[in-house]
């Protein structure tokens, strides 16, 4: 069960639900939503099950593991979009998180090498799982009010150049933007506490020296900004939408930073 295999399918998933998703705007004829949300799905069952085999391959799950941490990301990023999108009436929500999802995949198959750390024992192992599996949460949160918030742009866009398109709804990708971004704040927040708490356990320390944890606080921050940009009086979701992308740019950059590097190195 090699997880190049099953990431290669949902890379192929991901693409058609793009396309999908792009015919869906352009008003061209056919059920391209049911497409888009049925490939969507099909992508993450696929994405699970690589990530499975890559966890069994390293014989345990790790974020030390780069291809792990970004399918983590990817898989954490498709289930928040389709349980909001499903619960907001969003439909497909547009083909920017199948995109970003896509990109994130063929990264996971051709830019990054698996790696190989030493595990952590006892409870300080069951801290930095958990300090990892809410990061993950928390920065897919943040990518899908990222991708949400370039819907916004798109649609606005759209609608100033008078094209007549399918452009999906304002009130849904507000609401979305607005969740996913409530979700990151909430599961960044978590993870970052789970993991001074193994720090402290570990060295004594505070705050770890990794500089991917470092980026994720500075993706929470700004997340945190973004949730409470609704409370201005003007603008206020042009100043969400730059927020969450500017939290989205901040979890990419931590994600893609080596696991090994510390604070001094950014």
């Amino acid at each position: 069960m090699a997880p190049e295999l099953w990431a290669g399918i949902a890379t192929a998933l991901l693409g058609l639900a793009a396309v999908a998703g792009g015919l869906a705007i352009f008003t061209v004829r056919g059920r391209w939503e049911a497409i888009v949300i049925g490939t969507r799905a099909a992508a993450l069952a696929a994405l699970i099950v690589a990530l499975i085999a890559a966890a069994m391959a390293q014989g345990r799950w790790t974020a030390a593991d780069p291809r792990q941490s970004v399918l983590s990301l990817v898989v954490a990023m498709l289930a928040v979009h389709l349980l909001l999108a499903w619960r907001l009436g969003a439909a497909g929500g547009g083909p920017m998180i199948d995109i970003a999802a896509l990109a994130l995949s063929l990264a996971s198959l051709f830019a990054l090498q698996a790696g190989v750390s030493s595990p952590p024992c006892g409870r300080q192992a069951f801290l930095l799982q958990a300090n990892w599996v809410l990061l993950s949460l928390g920065g897919g949160s943040a990518l899908v009010a990222g991708c949400a918030g370039l819907m916004l742009a798109l649609r606005k866009g759209l609608a100033w150049r008078g094209r007549d398109l399918q452009r999906p709804g304002w009130l849904p990708l507000v609401g979305l933007l607005s969740q996913a971004a409530v979700l990151a704040v909430v599961a960044l927040g978590g993870g970052l506490v789970a993991g001074a708490w193994w720090a402290w356990r570990a060295s004594g320390a505070m705050v770890g020296s990794s500089a991917r944890e470092v980026w994720m606080a500075v993706a929470w921050l700004t997340s945190a900004m973004s949730v409470l940009a609704w409370q201005l009086d003007g603008r206020r979701s042009r100043w969400a939408a730059g927020l969450a992308l500017v939290a989205a740019a901040a979890v990419l950059v931590g994600l893609l930073f080596p696991a090994g590097w510390s604070v001094a190195g950014i």
